[in-house]
């Protein structure tokens, strides 16, 4: 015949069976918990490693286009500083048939003035610049004065600055990405030893860690341009 319990013996059993299912309970949360903390943290972190990549390759665009814009800036300023030598030997040899009073020379030589300089002389001249102290020395110095290379370098200068800024607020970000991989990574430790410890408040507090981190993480992620 089964010999029944005694008082004392359901007490105990009373005792540590809902002691055991609550721990059971929690086991099951904890693990719960840090399967979710581990897929958001793998998520995220693939996903930083994505845009570090895809902002990397938007550094590399623009630092190559910068490289363009900064030859054809020089290609263009090589031009511009030619043909202002060329125009300047031409104003100095019209100078010198003025001051030979070969005034036919003069004629002959401002009608074929090429542009800018031909405009620009006009407009010097009808400064008084022989009279006038205040007039400007030359035609050089006129606003008529103008190279379309001179124009051309200065748009290809500007480019290559604004290629340069942009290539560099890529680059950070893409620094910014490729921390987020460490502090993910950081997160996926936290989830993966979370239970291994005997002391369970041990473990939620690693958990705790690594939902802290997560968090945070996910909130300065939010904030940083996408691609």
């Amino acid at each position: 015949m089964t010999q029944e319990p005694s008082d004392t013996s359901k007490s105990i059993l009373d005792r540590i069976l809902p002691r055991k299912n609550r721990e059971k309970i929690l086991d099951h949360w904890l693990e719960l918990a840090a399967t979710v903390l581990l897929a958001l943290a793998t998520v995220a972190t693939a996903w930083s490693g994505y845009q570090s990549t895809l902002w990397g390759g938007k550094q590399t665009d623009h630092s190559s286009a910068a490289t363009v814009a900064i030859i054809r800036t020089s290609k263009y300023a090589n031009l511009a500083e030619q043909k202002l030598t060329l125009h300047a030997d031409l104003f100095s040899q019209w100078l010198g048939a003025r001051g030979a009073n070969n005034q036919p020379l003069a004629d002959f030589m401002q009608r074929r003035f090429p542009e800018p300089l031909k405009t620009a002389a006009i407009a010097w001249q009808a400064t008084q610049p022989l009279t006038d102290p205040t007039a400007p020395t030359t035609p050089f110095a006129m606003a008529e004065y103008v190279l379309p290379e001179t124009l051309e370098m200065q748009h290809w200068e500007a480019v290559s600055e604004a290629e340069f800024q942009a290539a560099a607020e890529a680059g950070i970000i893409a620094d910014r990405y490729l921390l987020f991989t460490i502090i993910f990574a950081s997160v996926l430790f936290f989830g993966g030893v979370t239970g291994k410890f005997d002391a369970e408040a041990l473990n939620w507090a690693v958990l705790a860690l690594g939902a802290i981190g997560l968090l945070l993480g996910l909130a300065i992620l939010l904030s940083t341009p996408i691609l």
